[in-house]
């Protein structure tokens, strides 16, 4: 079981104004967007350089942690097993995403959201 990386994944109300800042103010560059039945970014990738950002455009948390860390890892389900036996609380197993990747979350006890990944985001066609 290997993790192979890290990467942010930023919450926001509107995720088309937030990608356009970033790319007109940032210089960040290749949006990828995956919309609602009303036209509305739900999900986004945008590329800092090399990095990777994840976009959620389904709002801001109240208690002002509107970051996600998405860890890549190999075998998502061996390290579900390991998280959940580790962290000590109940922990939703992974669950495949219709934009892509297998996947699961788990809270810090900070509030901050951990959620493993195994696959890639699939942009839509």
């Amino acid at each position: 079981m290997a993790i192979k990386g890290v990467s942010p994944y930023l919450l926001y109300d509107d995720a088309d104004a937030a990608l356009e800042w970033m790319e007109r103010v940032l210089g960040f560059t290749g949006a990828v967007r995956w919309r609602d039945e009303s036209g509305r970014t739900f999900e986004a990738d945008i590329c800092a350089g090399p990095t990777k950002i994840g976009v959620s455009g389904g709002g801001t948390s109240n208690d002002g942690k509107n970051t996600i860390l998405i860890v890549y890892v190999d075998d998502v389900d061996a390290h579900f097993e390991r998280v959940s036996a580790a962290a000590g609380a109940e922990v939703a197993p992974p669950q495949d995403q219709p934009y892509g990747p297998r996947t699961f979350t788990v809270t810090d006890p900070w509030g901050y959201q951990w959620n493993f990944w195994q696959g890639e985001a699939t942009p839509p066609e």
